[in-house]
């Protein structure tokens, strides 16, 4: 029994090959169910999302292997393998167990420590259940990279301060504002990290918003998303006097939003806070805003120093969360040993009892005037017996977990049992 993982993420693969390596639900699911009937036998679920796709496998005696999975993938994504097997990734055994461990608790994202992965990774654990396609391994495997995930949440600070510039400006924001839900927005432009601002915004309960672009199509888009109003750039001055939050994020060269210009706002503003985000390199806003009062700007070096730190501090936990993963991944390792000789313990329990038969019925044939009674007492004796040899010797087996060791133990009783029982027919035979 083996456990592999194979698959690609933002670190191994550009965009364009993640995409096309991509399942949607719809697709794995059809995928899961390939996997089921051609090894059925085996384990398998697909974990796809925007910065990756794994295929984690519990292979049956080396089948599949990780070159059947690779050319499982580009069966299931009509895709010729040449075409990604280069950006590939594979892990077996402890790293294949590490890796789903990581990847479950956000310390594989692109965002480190990020938390919506675990939610991802439970999705792709349903979806194989669904299907069918997981078992006692994989159950238990994936289980316990749910707790090594809820472990690293709780008993570290991975996840805390946010680390990109757009959430960033809403943490900000909401050090100024208790309430978003009766605050207006008025974004200028309509590039990238405005919209994510917006969204960010949303979320927080957020739910007016105007946008202003020199290219009124432009905003409507923007504002379409936001459930806003689009406005032309000409009716810039009318919207600040309204706004309690201005996203600025346009291309042009020179700060349009002056300290004068802001002081002529003001008049119609009656003393309201003024929170302004400003995205836009070169600078869309006059830093001299600051001095008038009740304005709050932030600008893009000053956003990205609180990222900048934030992250720092994410990093620092890096070492406990690893401590955290190297027991988990030990804890695995001793169960997954231990369900490996389990069988052979069985099997060495079974061809005690084998031995012991043969002996209590050699005995009989001695001592032909025992009554039932005796006969009885002398069965419960021999089976105590094999119950107070093998359990030290069991016990000694699961706690070390030496497959191997256990391996020759096994094979050298069943050996036993095999020549005892050759020559009870043998002393049987007239």
């Amino acid at each position: 029994m083996n456990i592999l993982v194979v698959g690609l993420n933002h670190q191994t693969a550009p965009v364009e090959i993640r995409e096309q390596l991509a399942f949607s639900q719809s697709g794995a699911e059809t995928a899961l169910i390939l996997f089921r009937n051609r090894y059925p036998k085996s384990e398998a679920a697909i974990i796809s999302t925007c910065n990756r796709v794994d295929v984690v496998v519990v292979a049956e005696d080396d089948i599949p292997s990780t070159h059947d999975v690779v050319r499982f993938l580009a069966e299931a994504r009509d895709i010729p393998v040449k075409r990604f097997d280069s950006y590939l990734y594979q892990f077996t055994g402890e790293q294949a167990w590490r890796h789903l461990f990581r990847v479950a608790s956000g310390l594989d994202s692109m965002v480190l420590g990020e938390s919506q992965i675990v939610n991802q990774v439970k999705r792709a654990y349903a979806m194989a259940s669904e299907q069918g396609t997981t078992g006692r391994v994989l159950n238990r495997l994936f289980h316990s990279a749910f707790e090594v995930s809820k472990r690293v949440r709780t008993e570290t600070k991975i996840g805390e301060g946010k680390t990109s510039v757009s959430s960033v400006a809403v943490d900000v924001a909401k050090q100024i504002f208790d309430d978003f839900s009766t605050k207006q927005t008025l974004v200028v432009g309509a590039g990238e990290m405005a919209q994510l601002t917006c969204q960010y915004l949303r979320e927080s309960q957020a739910n007016r918003f105007v946008v202003a672009s020199r290219t009124l199509s432009s905003a409507k888009i923007l504002a379409d998303a936001c459930n806003g109003t689009a406005v032309p750039f000409s009716e810039l001055n009318a919207q600040m006097a309204d706004a309690d939050i201005i996203i600025t994020a346009t291309a042009c060269p020179i700060p349009f939003i002056t300290k004068q210009r802001l002081a002529e706002v003001r008049q119609h503003r009656k003393g309201k806070l003024l929170f302004i985000i400003d995205l836009a390199v070169p600078r869309n806003v006059d830093p001299s805003v600051t001095e008038l009062e009740n304005v709050y700007l932030y600008d893009i070096d000053a956003l990205g120093r609180i990222v900048a730190k934030n992250h720092e501090q994410r990093a620092k936990q890096m070492e406990h969360c690893e401590q955290i993963l190297d027991e988990e991944v030990g804890d695995f390792e001793k169960w997954l040993a231990q369900s490996r000789v389990n069988p052979l313990i069985n099997q060495m329990y079974r061809d005690a009892r084998s031995v012991a038969n043969a002996e209590y019925k050699r005995l009989l044939g001695k001592c032909q005037n025992l009554s039932d009674e005796e006969k009885q007492a002398v069965e419960q004796m021999v089976q105590r017996l094999v119950g107070k040899f093998m359990h030290p010797c069991v016990s000694t087996i699961r706690q070390s977990a030496l497959v191997e060791y256990s391996a020759t133990l096994a094979s050298a009783l069943h050996e036993e049992a095999f020549r005892v029982a050759e020559q009870e027919q043998e002393n049987e035979t007239p």
